[in-house]
């Protein structure tokens, strides 16, 4: 089986282009329908922190991109959390990573938001990058999918 080295995603939201661009940059925001953010240096090469339930410590990434209110980019280590437990010589700020970027473009009915994970075919072999790409496309499609809702429930609310 060859391995995809992206994930592509691409969604209408019933917001406009700044309020999506508010929940994908605000750590509150984020926190409704992502994950928890626990500090964000919110500038290139400024260090995010994400945390989620059941997860044994922060994913750290670093901020690429920042391009407002038209695209937002960051890198995370994938799937470092258990191969740097695993492997206790590689620190967690040198696991590999990948590269998601959120574009954003102004629709009549709200926003369309693609988002492009990259660089699973990069990852060294003892990671298994296959499963790396499947947990991160579930992620994503449970993620998104949270973020429509919480974009949803504000506009009906209103």
């Amino acid at each position: 089986m060859t391995l995809s080295d992206r994930i592509e995603r691409t969604m209408v939201l019933p917001a406009p282009r700044q309020r999506v661009w508010e929940a994908i940059t605000k750590p509150e925001q984020l926190a409704h329908w992502f994950g928890v953010v626990s500090d964000m240096d919110f500038r290139v090469g400024g260090a995010i922190h994400f945390t989620w339930k059941n997860e044994p410590c922060p994913y750290t990434g670093r901020i690429e991109v920042i391009e407002e209110p038209h695209r937002f980019a960051f890198r995370w280590p994938s799937y470092a959390i258990s191969y740097a437990i695993g492997h206790p010589k590689v620190t967690f700020a040198a696991a590999p990573n990948t590269l998601v970027e959120i574009t954003l473009e102004d629709l009549a009915e709200g926003t369309q938001l693609t988002l492009v994970e990259s660089g699973f075919a990069s990852l060294p072999q003892p990671i298994p990058a296959g499963e790396a790409y499947q947990d991160n496309q579930r992620g994503w499609q449970a993620c998104l999918s949270a973020l429509h809702a919480y974009l949803q429930s504000q506009v009906e609310a209103v």
